[in-house]
């Protein structure tokens, strides 16, 4: 393995202004795109009732292919220069809004989701160039105002989505954005400069099938175990041939010399600790966003508050937006004094206490409001003490496997939490007239696994955590793989 740069230099105030304006600008408007879907979940699952049971892969395969694309584009970026990787993700990015935007069934809408996945690999790419442009005192700041524009982005994307969808149709929000994506590529184009680390690896393409296989049979059976039976020998096969493709996955990571999770780095306390507590933050998080939409849109009869459109679902879950976007800068500033994992810690605890809250208390507007400000502080403390963990434990030349492999883990998380949420909805459930509907127990039940996911996290860095704040970095030390 051969590292071919980079050469430090100081502080450029404008130049590296411009990148973070623009990376910034990248990670608000992707995750803007990933929310203003959320309101209109339950009208999507309304115009197509024959294929109601896919809604929630609407969700998932984006993130699955995600998933996959992530550490491989991350290898790229290491390999031929991040610039180059991130547009070609993001030509791919735009080209699955445009699809999207044409969609004409639910298998349409989730294709052209899944070729949206592949410009995941922009955010460990966004960050890798943070770690080579600025210097190292500055990357826990930087990292912290490109993860605040994610609950930027969360933020209009539910009110400016949900209005959308109100007012025009889900179609059209993709209408508006895909020209939006593809003009932010000509400026990332022009604009940021080629990056000079380069280091020569092996892509792991074995590994990759592996764990997509794995992650999609897993998937597949979930949403097919209603309708072929639980204990039906189908879907018993389906776990089977998961637990053995992951297992495999696992076994080659091992032995090759370039993984795609890398097991040196996960025998590192720190990195491995913000790992699995990203998968569990993906599952908890977006096992919320399927389930808050239908809720606040059921009848009272079914035991939701029966909102008439999703501009006033997308006003409901607003404060998870907004408290994620007053904790997440001042994560990224204290983290260095509090200690990254510290900060973890407590935003796992508030996620749990959110999930709470709306177990005993979601009969009114106020209480579901309440409960979205707490399970948002918890979320965004979550996300940007996560990647600075990772930012400060892993060598420079490893950065973008590392931060890839933490992308990876939060994204499959959040790729089976819709999955997950839909199948204990779809236990329990109701007749209203000729609707069958998920009953309140239903959510409730849904809400009990959010609590059981983020206390699992929690669990998970109070015994990997190093104890040490950041000043792990030496933990890491060792032959790159």
């Amino acid at each position: 393995m051969s590292n071919l740069g980079p050469k430090k230099e100081g502080l450029n105030i404008k130049g590296n202004g411009i990148i973070l304006l623009l990376l910034a600008s990248m990670a608000m408007m992707v995750m803007f795109i990933e929310i203003m879907l959320v309101p209109a979940l339950p009208g999507i699952a309304m115009e197509y009732p024959q294929d109601a049971e896919w809604v929630s892969w609407i969700m998932s395969a984006y993130l699955l292919v995600g998933a996959v694309a992530t550490p491989l584009l991350g290898r790229l970026g290491d390999m031929y220069g991040k610039k180059k990787v991130m547009i070609l993700s993001m030509i791919a990015y735009v080209a699955g809004l445009m699809g999207c935007a044409f969609s004409w069934s639910i298998p349409s809408l989730i294709m052209f989701r899944a070729i949206q996945g592949i410009g995941m690999g922009i955010f460990p790419l966004a960050f890798g160039i943070v770690r080579d442009t600025f210097p190292r005192r500055m990357v826990p700041m930087a990292i912290g105002i490109i993860s605040a524009m994610f609950s930027v982005g969360v933020s209009i994307g539910l009110l400016g989505g949900g209005w959308v969808v109100s007012n025009y149709d889900w179609r059209t929000a993709f209408d508006i954005v895909w020209p939006l994506m593809a003009f932010m590529t000509v400026v990332v184009y022009l604009t940021i400069k080629e990056s000079s680390v380069r280091v020569s690896v092996k892509l792991d393409y074995a590994g990759t099938l592996l764990l997509a296989g794995g992650v999609f049979t897993l998937l597949f059976g979930l949403t097919q175990g209603e309708e072929w039976g639980w204990g039906s020998w189908l879907f018993i096969g389906s776990l089977v041939l998961s637990l053995l493709l992951l297992t495999s996955f696992v076994a080659l990571e091992r032995r090759i010399p370039n993984p795609i999770v890398s097991m040196r780095l996960m025998s590192c306390r720190g990195i491995a600790g913000a790992n699995f507590a990203a998968l569990f933050i993906g599952l908890s998080m977006f096992m919320m966003f399927q389930t808050l939409p239908f809720f606040l849109m059921a009848p009272d009869i079914a035991g939701g508050l029966g909102l008439k459109d999703t501009f006033t679902v997308g006003v409901y879950m607003f404060p998870s937006a907004i408290a994620q976007l007053i904790v997440a800068p001042l994560v990224g500033k204290f983290s260095k004094e509090i200690g990254a994992d510290r900060i973890l810690m407590a935003g796992l605890a508030l996620v749990s206490a959110g999930y709470a809250m709306l177990i005993f208390f979601h009969g009114s507007e106020l209480e579901i409001m309440a409960s979205m400000f707490v399970s948002g502080s918890g979320f965004g403390c979550a996300m940007v003490s996560l990647i600075s963990v990772v930012a400060m434990a892993s060598p420079r030349e490893e950065f973008g496997i590392a931060s890839g492999m933490n992308t990876l883990f939060r994204v499959v998380g959040g790729s089976i939490g819709p999955v997950f949420a839909s199948v204990i909805m779809a236990s329990y459930t109701i007749d209203v007239g000729p609707m069958t509907l998920t009953g309140e127990d239903g959510y409730i039940w849904t809400w009990v696994a959010g609590i059981i996911f983020s206390f699992l996290g929690f669990l998970v860095v109070m015994t990997m955590r190093p104890g040490r704040g950041l000043d792990f970095e030496n933990e890491c030390a060792g032959p790159v793989d």
